[in-house]
């Protein structure tokens, strides 16, 4: 059976007010909040944000998102954009998205926005105007989901007041097509504690596997790199593969290495063959 695609759905909201009674009626729905990401830029005290002075709607969004008024998102980061200034990010869609305007993947040059949402299918005119929106104070809201979650979270979002919207395919050009991340951790409770943050994220956990010396297979990587794998496994230590697209694997890289995974490497998927299916996870998710 063909498992169906997700989509971004992608809505703008003028104020703190109108996106927090949104997210937290989608929230008491029942609505899976890992698939929802908030994008705010965090102002001076003294700047409008959409018409609104920001002491009154932007002076404390960081406590904002923390708090759960924004229903609950989770994964906060705070990045500072070169010509835009703090920006919070909340969700495992924006975490990834942070990271890779920090990092500049896929192409995309380090502090840009508008290009970083270009693999969640968005077309690049329309890219900049969410870019410009945020920058004015605007907040960004992305959901992904199939095709009944997605109207299901437009029928709540409707009843609220909304400035743009939009529906979209993720974008999947040679560049941003499934790759292989592999990394090595020495304690098995960060390997637990990154996993579960990993699902809690909506990481699909099925794209991830965890390699001891009693099931490990010589993976396809340069020769030094398989000598150093096999070497971790002899010491007792763990291999945590992921197969994820550049955006995704972005996201997972910051969980995982704040959880202290180390050398962890990207490779394309000709680099490396795939774990079989009769390797296991270990950890009990």
């Amino acid at each position: 059976m063909t498992l169906e695609k997700e989509r971004k759905f992608i809505v703008i909201f003028a104020k703190c007010s109108e996106a927090e009674l949104a997210l937290q009626e989608l929230r008491a729905a029942n609505f899976p909040m890992h698939k929802v990401s908030v994008i705010a830029r965090k102002a001076e005290e003294q700047s409008d944000i959409a018409g609104v002075k920001a002491q009154e709607n932007t002076s404390n969004i960081s406590e904002e998102f923390s708090g759960g008024a924004l229903g609950g998102v989770s994964c906060i980061t705070q990045l500072a954009i070169p010509g835009m200034g703090q920006v919070m990010l909340a969700g495992a869609e924006a975490t990834a998205i942070a990271t890779t305007i920090a990092g500049g993947a896929i192409g995309v040059p380090p502090g840009n926005l508008a290009g970083a949402l270009l693999p969640l299918g968005i077309p690049q005119e329309q890219a900049q105007v969410y870019s410009d929106l945020v920058f004015q104070g605007y907040y960004l809201a992305i959901v992904t989901g199939i095709e009944i979650e997605i109207r299901f979270a437009q029928r709540i979002f409707n009843r609220h007041s909304i400035q743009y919207r939009g529906i979209y395919q993720p974008y999947l050009s040679p560049k941003s097509r499934y790759k292989h991340g592999i990394g090595v951790f020495c304690q098995r409770q960060h390997v637990d504690t990154a996993l579960t943050e990993l699902q809690k994220a909506g990481f699909p956990m099925s794209q991830v596997s965890v390699i001891t010396k009693g099931n490990y297979h010589p993976l396809e990587v340069p020769e030094d790199l398989a000598t150093y794998y096999e070497h971790q496994l002899n010491l007792g230590n763990f291999i945590v593969f992921l197969n994820a697209t550049d955006i995704y694997m972005a996201g997972a890289r910051a969980i995982l290495e704040s959880h202290k995974i180390q050398n962890f490497r990207i490779y394309n998927q000709s680099v490396v063959n795939p774990i079989k299916s009769d390797r296991q996870v270990i950890n009990n998710l």
